[in-house]
């Protein structure tokens, strides 16, 4: 009887284990990442003048004195006056004055010599502004986007999407302003791909930013039904007054399949079947207590 039982056991155990394998493949699939370096540490930098990692300031390439100078953020494209920084670098240097002369690492753009467009930094604590920056939740770099100056779209291919399909876009925005700007500016994101909320557009919320100021992070969620198997994500930034001033800020840009509730139902079986097989244990242990009394 008892070997009967124990036989029975490995059985279940084998099939629990079977399940569990299943569903791990479910969920892995259906939770993956389908955008390329989302947080935007991948950061190559070429040109004449040498510079050492990590590399910050202007995507692309640089005119003057930096011409032939290119930085890239790896899997994205933008031609608009877009940088990337992360929190320790964005507010380490002035207009005036870079952060790193003798070892400089500023890219296109950025340079402390005033190549190119000079020297572009948002406002903070580290160069005369009120507020202190704080790294998005999402970790690594991010992007800020002129809106009101060379706007140019920051865009990723997105491929081995299935043709009506819904997906989920998450990511961190904020909102900041070039430092040696004084007044009041705003900031907001326009996002497409494929189809979704309005004609496959999407805005965050216009943010009011008082003069120097950073405005932390918020989270936004959207969802968006692909038209084909291949879409271009899309952001786009826009703010006021026009010039350079104003700056809008992206992080951690995650895009997962929303899954369809079959492989819902698969991890709802599994638990039940756990229950029921914890159920069936104890009644088994029961008897066998009854037995040896």
């Amino acid at each position: 009887m008892r070997k009967d039982v124990r036989i029975n056991t490995l059985k279940t155990a084998l099939r629990i284990i079977a399940l569990l394998a299943v569903a791990t493949v479910l969920a892995q699939n259906a939770f993956a990442n389908l955008v390329q370096n989302g947080n935007f540490s991948a950061v190559t930098y070429s040109g004449a003048k040498p510079l050492t990692a990590p590399y910050f300031g202007q995507i692309g390439g640089a005119s003057g004195a930096a011409s032939g100078a290119t930085l890239t953020v790896t899997n994205w494209a933008t031609g608009g006056y877009n940088f990337v920084f992360n929190a320790s670098n964005v507010d380490s240097g002035t207009n005036a004055g870079g952060a790193n002369a003798g070892q400089p690492n500023e890219a296109p753009g950025q340079f402390n010599t005033g190549a190119g467009y000079g020297n572009t930094y948002m406002w903070g604590s580290h160069n005369g502004g009120p507020s202190t920056w704080v790294a998005p939740p999402s970790g690594g770099n991010f992007i800020a986007a002129d809106g009101a100056y060379e706007v140019g779209a920051i865009t990723q291919t997105i491929t081995g999407l299935t043709v009506g399909q819904t997906y989920v876009l998450k990511f961190y925005y904020g909102a900041a302003q070039q430092q040696g700007y004084t007044q009041a500016t705003t900031e907001r994101w326009t996002v497409s791909m494929g189809t979704g909320n309005v004609a496959g557009n999407f805005q965050t919320p216009t943010i009011n930013l008082p003069a120097e100021s950073f405005s932390g992070w918020f989270q936004a969620t959207m969802f968006f039904t692909a038209g084909s198997t291949t879409e271009t994500l899309s952001f786009l930034a826009s703010g006021t007054p026009n010039g350079e001033p104003p700056f809008a800020l992206l992080a951690g840009v995650d895009l997962e399949v929303v899954p369809d509730y079959s492989s819902w139902l698969i991890f709802a079986g599994f638990g039940l079947l756990c229950v029921c097989l914890e159920t069936m244990r104890r009644r088994r242990r029961r008897g066998e207590f009854a037995l040896a009394a």
